[in-house]
Formats: C-alpha cells, structure tokens, sequence
C-alpha cells in the first residue's frame, strides 16, 4: 500500500511540478534542463511572462493577511462590523438612493476600474517589451499580479459572506430594492448562497489600491506618481460606495488591496535589483517550479 501511494505521489509532483535545488554557490543546471526565470532581465531585454506574472505568488498571497501582522484585515472586518452597528453604512446607502445624480456619477468608477487593470499592465508590458526595457515590462507583471490577487481573494470572500447588495441602482438602469429597513446587515455566511460578483469586500476598490500599493513601493521616490495612483484607488472607492457596494465594502478592500500590493511590490522589488529568494513558486511553459535555494 505505501508503495503504490508512493508511487502515485510522484506521478502527481512529475506531472504538475518540478522541483529544483539551488546550491548557494548558485550552481546552475545544464541548457538542456529546464530553465530558470528568477532573474531579471532577461536575455535581450525580454522579461518572460507567466514565470514573471506568477513570481513568488503564493507567498505573496499569504503575506496579504500576514503583512503588518494582519492588522488589515482585522481592521476591514471591524470596521465593517462598526458600520453596520452604528448605521453608517446604511445611512450613506441612503445618501446616495435619494441623490440619484450621485447614483449615476459612480458608475464612471466601476466601468474606469474595470478597464484600467487589464489595460495598463498588459500595455506596460508591451510597450516595455517592445522596446527591450525591462523596467514597464517587470512594473506591468507586477500590477498584473496584484491585481488578479487581489480578484481571487476578495472574491473567494464573496463567494462565502454573500452580503446583500445595497440596491440603489439596478443593472444600471432602475432603482433597486425598495426597502425602507436597514439591511445592511444581511449577510449569509455559507459557500456561493448568494453570487460571487456583489458583496464584501468590494474587488474593485482592493484591485485600486492593490495597484497603488505596488507604483508605492516600486517607485517610492516619484511622489506625484504614488500621490495620484492613491487619488485614482480612492475615486474608485468612493464612486463604488454611490452605487454598487456597501461604505464598509469599500473600505475593508481598499485595506485588503493595500496589504496585496505591498506583498506583491515587495516581491518584485527584489526582482528588479536581481536577487532571488530562497524560496520561489513559478508557473511556466515547463509546468509548476518549485525552488528552494540553499
């Protein structure tokens, strides 16, 4: 019996990893083993893609909740908490349903913060590879990272609090629910009892700062640069809590994408000065590579 799940197990790590050892002499294998991309730029200019999108991504997604001791997402959850308690959230929800010009002022918000986040990396990063820079093409591949990230976990969250939305506005057209009740606290805790796509936290807002974050610590010297990126991620916010999301929704992802980006900055700020961590994750051509180096 242990053979056979011996056996099974390595089937399992040949066919979706590899798995490597680098010496601290830095020992590289032969050019006709697999290689490796932890080290940027690359030749001629051209930072590889998926091995470079995916750097270090399960260590940063971890460090999400465990960046400044997980104060972020213990404060999100508080305050959420205290909006709901105190009547904030529904007050502002209100504010906005009986200011329906407000309403419609967000909507500029969610279709920017939609577009923006596919656009801008994906261009960075042609751009850059286009002209043989490694600079846009590594900040593009960070902001794409950050930002599917920041996606995956704020909607693997929604996928489980399904809160009610705030109905102010209606697939963009009609007045939502009419209710006159505070339900700003109608959450159902359990897997998918609601959809994926509305609730707590608001993806939007932690895929802004998320981004911000990372311009933040990749570029921590060009101050107009981090003063608008974070004047961007809280227009994104703010235009959200008017139509699509709940005040508190906002506010527990603009701290949740915070601590996303500083992971993900972090990352591929190292990336970018040529060091290599001693553990990394990578997804390429070549499968799933898991190295450690020692």
């Amino acid at each position: 019996m242990f053979m056979r799940l011996y056996r099974k197990t390595a089937v399992l790590i040949l066919f979706f990893g590899r798995l490597c050892f680098l010496t601290a002499q830095d020992d590289r294998p032969e050019e006709s083993e697999i290689p490796l991309d932890l080290e940027v730029p690359a030749e001629n200019g051209i930072v590889p893609f998926f091995s470079t999108l995916f750097y270090q991504v399960g260590p940063n997604a971890l460090h999400s909740f465990t960046d400044n001791y997980g104060i972020n997402f213990a404060l999100g959850v508080a305050a959420t908490y205290g909006a709901v308690k105190s009547g904030i959230d529904w007050k502002w929800n209100r504010m906005a349903y009986d200011h329906l010009e407000l309403a419609y002022s967000g909507l500029s918000a969610g279709i920017i913060g939609f577009v923006l986040p596919v656009v801008v990396p994906l261009g960075l990063y042609l751009y850059g590879r286009d002209q043989r820079n490694p600079e846009p093409q590594i900040t593009g591949l960070a902001l794409g990272q950050a930002g599917l990230l920041a996606v995956g976990i704020t909607t693997t969250f929604k996928t489980f609090t399904s809160r009610s939305p705030p109905g102010i506005l209606d697939n963009f057209r009609s007045r939502g629910d009419d209710r006159t009740d505070d339900y700003s606290g109608d959450f159902r805790f359990g897997f998918l009892r609601r959809n994926a796509f509305n609730g707590w936290p608001s993806s939007h807002t932690a895929v802004a700062f998320a981004m911000a974050a990372v311009l933040a610590e990749l570029y921590p010297e060009k101050t107009a640069l981090v003063v608008g990126s974070y004047i961007y991620a809280g227009y994104i916010g703010l235009g959200m809590s008017l139509f699509g999301h709940w005040l508190s929704d906002v506010f527990a992802g603009a701290l949740l994408g915070f601590a996303i980006g500083k992971s993900v900055g972090r990352s591929f700020t190292e990336i970018s000065e040529g060091k290599i961590e001693r553990f990394a994750f990578h997804v390429g051509p070549q499968g799933i590579l898991f190295c450690l180096r020692i």
